[in-house]
C-alpha cells in the first residue's frame, strides 16, 4: 500500500499549525511563512508552542528565499545526506493571535489550527520552493509543486497582489510596504531541538 500524506516528499506544503504538526514531526526544518503581520501586532505570528519539537524553524517571506535554500543546502552538507523541509504558510486569521500577546510558554492563546487563505502567504511559501527547487532540491509534494506554479506564474504580479490583498487592506500601506521592505537575511525563530 502506498504511503499517504506528504511524507515520502522531501519539501512539503501546508497552511498553520495544525498542518506544521503533520508535515514537519520528521523534518530537519520548518519554514513558517507570514508575509503580512495581523492587525493590531507589529511581526509575524509564529505560534512556537504549537510547532512541532524537532526542526529548526526559521521565518520565510518573499525578501529571504535565497536564504531559506541556502540554509537547506547548508543542513544537506552537515548531515551528508537529503533535508526534509515542511514550508508552512500562517494564512490569515481573522483576529491577531492571542491579541498579538505571548504567553509565559510563548505560545500564542487562541491560535487558529485553520487559518484563512492569504495570497501573500501562497506567494511567498511557493518563491520559496522555486528557491529550493532551483538549487536542486526538487522533490516535492503536489502540494508544494502547486504553491511554487502560483509563485512561478504570477511573481511579475506579487507585488501587486500582496498590495491589494484582503490581509492588506486590514492592515494599511504603510504597513504592507514596510513588511515587503524586509531584508534578506535569515531568521531563525527555534534551533533544531533533534537528538544526534
Amino acid at each position: 500500500m502506498q504511503e499517504r500524506g506528504q511524507r515520502r516528499y522531501q519539501v512539503r506544503f501546508g497552511w498553520g499549525a495544525a498542518a506544521a504538526a503533520r508535515l514537519a514531526t520528521d523534518a530537519h526544518l520548518l519554514v513558517w511563512v507570514d508575509v503580512l503581520p495581523a492587525a493590531g501586532t507589529d511581526g509575524p505570528r509564529v505560534p512556537l508552542a504549537l510547532l512541532p519539537d524537532g526542526p529548526e524553524v526559521v521565518l520565510g517571506h518573499l525578501g529571504n528565499v535565497t536564504a531559506v535554500a541556502e540554509r537547506v543546502l547548508r543542513l544537506q552538507a552537515d548531515r551528508g545526506d537529503r533535508c526534509v523541509v515542511a514550508v508552512v504558510a500562517a494564512g490569515q486569521t481573522d483576529e491577531p493571535i492571542g491579541d498579538g500577546a505571548v504567553d509565559d510558554a510563548g505560545a500564542f492563546p487562541g491560535a487558529s489550527a485553520e487559518p484563512g487563505f492569504a495570497v501573500e502567504d501562497l506567494l511567498a511559501a511557493g518563491a520559496v520552493v522555486d528557491a529550493l527547487v532551483t538549487c536542486g532540491v526538487d522533490h516535492t509534494s503536489p502540494e508544494a509543486a502547486a504553491a511554487c506554479a502560483a509563485w512561478t506564474g504570477l511573481r511579475r504580479a506579487a507585488t501587486h497582489l500582496v498590495t491589494a490583498s484582503e490581509s492588506a487592506g486590514a492592515i494599511g500601506v504603510e504597513r504592507v510596504h514596510a513588511a515587503l521592505a524586509v531584508g534578506p537575511e535569515l531568521v531563525t525563530l527555534r534551533p533544531s531541538t533533534e537528538r544526534a
